[in-house]
């Protein structure tokens, strides 16, 4: 576009200006003009009061006749009138000076004399009477004066609302035509640009105002729109394609996602999302090589458009490795991507691409992307599966701990004892019959050990949470013990998971069966708290006869346990025992997570 400044020759504004103030100005001129002439007939109403009430003095000094000498003053009527300069200028308006002028003189020279001197109202009656006819006389003079001078406001009015009509009218003309014509043609060109119609056009006139500047404007916009539009609605459908494709690529990712994450075999889950990748980018006969071991030379390839199942599938109802590929050329290149991770390789992704084909980098992208997410698949079921073989060896190790350190130490002293008693000759001799209550005696704790394994393996927690399971243990302990245990729990709920809560609940069942074996304790305290920094401590305080040394050898497998029990909660422990001063048992471990406090007591 030019750098040259369009100029206009007429000023819309400046004319609306102009109409404004001759507008304003007639309005203004009629305002004054009113006002002047409404002053003029100001004081008329009440010079008008004022003969009345001459005639009505007049007649009053009728009915005193004859006056005494006090009355004498009552005879100068014009005594109020004739201070009222502002009124008596009334009259010099309306030229009525004269008539008042002989009002006047007529009743000071002619009336007041007579009424003076007259001993009946009879004798002064009529000159009064002709008197009041006089004053009738000037009042409708001053009527009339007024009348006229309204009738000539209104004239003056009138004449001024026929000038404003005339105004208005031109000033509708000229609006009409300088500004709604222009105006509305503007808005049908914005419509028709709107429905894409760049046709329209302002014809722009000789002498250019403001709208014709903007119809010019209008035109030049329409012939580069026009020009442009046709560009505009190509780069539209290009990106129009672009965005189907990329959302086609998101479709992919999130399909592909779910489908990782599902519970199906690796191969099942691989092969349906390298089938669907193979719709979106020019790929094709892709193949899984997946690592066993270490060594590269063991490893199991799984790939698709196979004319029979792989030999290994385990799921008959699973057909992934038998969908048809799609057509590829013969003389492509082969590519692969390795599945590793820190340096661990799973496997290698094989594929096919065309030799005249390249691919894009969103392409490329969602290839890395898909990689990096099957590796992290892959990894994960390693984990899980390793987990799980961790899982299963340390609950066989810590069943095997438990079951050598109370049912295998009871059999082997049984075992030796026997050995001792085949050694006796005569089975009726005080040492035999010891050995055998020995045995006995050994063999009901190694009985009462075994129920309480299988009460410990069958344990679970209750439906309601750790502090149900709690107050159930603690009913069971209250009827072995034959008096009730006190219990202050102070916990949030629901801050102990279920893991440490099975662990938690076993030390304390360990901790009441110690209490009720050897402590001969007649109160025992069992108190759950946690501080700020949401650290839990468990307190077990018994009024018993104490650790002896004699027991702490007897029991220290079950020590062993207990502490075992507490590692697993990373927590602490801390045994204060004293012969005949009872024994209390200290737990410190971090809470899982933080929740509001609910204290809970008993």
């Amino acid at each position: 576009m030019s750098g040259r400044k369009v100029s206009y020759n007429v000023s819309i504004t400046s004319r609306l200006t102009l109409l404004m103030f001759i507008l304003g100005g007639i309005a203004l001129i009629a305002l004054s003009l009113s006002i002047r002439i409404a002053n003029d007939t100001k004081g008329s109403a009440y010079m008008i009061n004022q003969l009345g009430l001459l005639r009505m003095k007049s007649y009053q000094l009728l009915t005193i006749i004859p006056l005494s000498q006090n009355d004498y003053n009552r005879l100068d009527i014009f005594k109020d009138l004739s201070s009222s300069k502002q009124y008596l200028q009334l009259f010099e308006h309306y030229g009525l000076t004269h008539e008042f002028n002989q009002l006047q003189n007529e009743w000071i020279s002619n009336i007041a004399p007579k009424i003076q001197q007259a001993k009946k109202s009879d004798e002064v009656k009529n000159d009064i009477d002709n008197y009041v006819d006089l004053t009738n006389n000037l009042v409708h003079k001053i009527d009339q004066k007024t009348e006229k001078q309204i009738h000539y406001i209104f004239q003056l009015q009138l004449l001024f609302i026929v000038i404003i009509i005339l105004s208005l009218i031109t000033q509708v003309y000229y609006l009409r035509r300088y500004i709604l014509v222009p105006w509305q043609k503007l808005i049908d060109m914005a419509e028709a640009i709107s429905k894409h119609n760049f046709s329209e056009r302002f014809n722009i006139r000789k002498k250019r105002n403001e709208f014709d500047l903007l119809g010019l404007a209008f035109n030049k916009m329409s012939e580069q729109i026009e020009s442009q539009y046709l560009l505009l609605e190509q780069r539209v459908a290009e990106k129009t394609s672009e965005l189907q494709k990329t959302n086609q690529i998101i479709s992919f990712q999130y399909y592909a996602t779910k489908q990782l994450h599902t519970s199906e075999p690796l191969c099942e889950r691989f092969l349906k999302i390298l089938r669907e990748l193979e719709e979106l980018i020019p790929l094709t006969q892709f193949q899984i090589r997946f690592y066993e071991s270490d060594n590269p030379e063991h490893y199991q390839q799984i790939s698709y458009d196979n004319q029979q199942k792989l030999p290994y599938c385990l799921n008959p109802k699973c057909n992934a490795c038998l969908t048809p590929s799609k057509i590829y050329q013969k003389n492509g290149v082969q590519r692969l991507w390795y599945l590793q991770e820190n340096g661990e390789k799973y496997g290698i992704l094989f594929a096919i691409q065309p030799a005249d084909v390249t691919l894009s980098i969103e392409q490329e992208n969602l290839i890395t992307g898909l990689i990096e997410q099957m590796t992290t698949a892959i990894m994960l079921d390693r984990q899980i599966e390793q987990q799980k073989q961790y899982l299963l060896m340390k609950e066989r190790s810590a069943m095997a701990r438990e079951l050598h350190d109370s049912i295998a130490q009871s059999l082997s002293c049984l075992k030796i004892y026997l050995s001792c008693l085949q050694m006796q000759s005569d089975l009726n001799s005080p040492t035999s019959v010891d050995l055998l209550t020995t045995m006995r005696k050994e063999v009901n704790v190694t009985y009462s050990q075994l129920r309480e394994l299988i009460t410990s393996f069958r344990l679970r927690l209750n439906q309601t949470g750790f502090y149900a399971s709690l107050v159930e243990l603690v009913e069971e302990f209250n009827i072995k013990l034959k008096f009730n245990i006190q219990l202050k729990y102070q916990l949030p709920l629901n801050i102990i998971n279920s893991k440490y809560a099975f662990h938690l609940l076993q030390f304390i069942r360990e901790a009441l069966n110690n209490v009720y074996k050897h402590a001969k304790a007649s109160s025992v305290i069992i108190k759950l708290e946690m501080d700020n920094n949401q650290v839990i401590t468990l307190n077990i305080k018994d009024n018993g006869i104490g650790f002896q040394s004699k027991i702490k050898q007897d029991h220290h497998y079950g020590l062993i346990i207990m502490r075992d029990r507490i590692e697993i909660l990373n927590g602490n422990l801390v045994i204060d025992s004293k012969p005949n001063k009872g024994t209390q048992i200290v737990v410190t471990f971090k809470a899982i997570k933080a929740i509001p406090l609910k204290i809970i007591e008993e």
